[in-house]
């Protein structure tokens, strides 16, 4: 089972796309951190907190003298990353999880640290990979995505868009 420790970009996202169920039956294991909590706002909080109360998102509570340490220094030894960007990378680090981040700082920043990172688009991937949605609801969450957001990669867009309308998967 995959470990995905999720920064506040991707959580927001799925609010916005109605997907935040989906990804909560995904067949990973979820994690965001308290201080990436901390960052979305009151409603989009009240539609994370169920999933965390259901035990699908897993809540890191940093606790431990030597896990600020670790975000300190993370913190310090970086450009322009906030405390909150420096726990998701931590404890990707300790928990040998995957990062995934829309932050593009972030995860160049993660990728020279040999942590593998991953997107938005990872997340469509894998909600459609595992049948929690058909190809059609993929194809229509994936142009509201970039409805929303249009710096992500355009060739994923269409790379993806041209494969679901043929019933296909990345990799197939």
């Amino acid at each position: 089972m995959k470990i995905l420790i999720n920064d506040a970009n991707i959580l927001i996202d799925l609010v916005k796309l109605d997907l935040l169920d989906k990804f909560a039956n995904l067949t990973h294991e979820l994690h965001t951190t308290d201080f990436i909590l901390d960052e979305v706002n009151p409603d989009q909080k009240s539609h994370i907190i169920p999933i965390i109360d259901a035990g699908k998102l897993n809540l890191i509570v940093t606790t431990e003298v030597e896990d600020f340490e670790g975000i300190a220094d993370l913190l310090e030894n970086s450009s322009g990353l906030s405390f909150e960007d420096c726990s998701a990378w931590y404890y990707s680090q300790k928990m040998g999880g995957t990062l995934v981040t829309g932050d593009r700082k972030l995860r160049k920043a993660v990728e020279n640290d040999e942590i593998e990172v991953r997107g938005i688009i990872f997340i469509l991937d894998e909600i459609l990979k595992q049948g929690l949605i058909p190809f059609e609801g993929a194809i229509e969450k994936i142009e509201l995505l970039y409805q929303l957001n249009n710096r992500l990669p355009k060739t994923a867009y269409s790379e993806r868009t041209e494969l679901w309308k043929n019933n296909k998967h990345v990799g197939e």
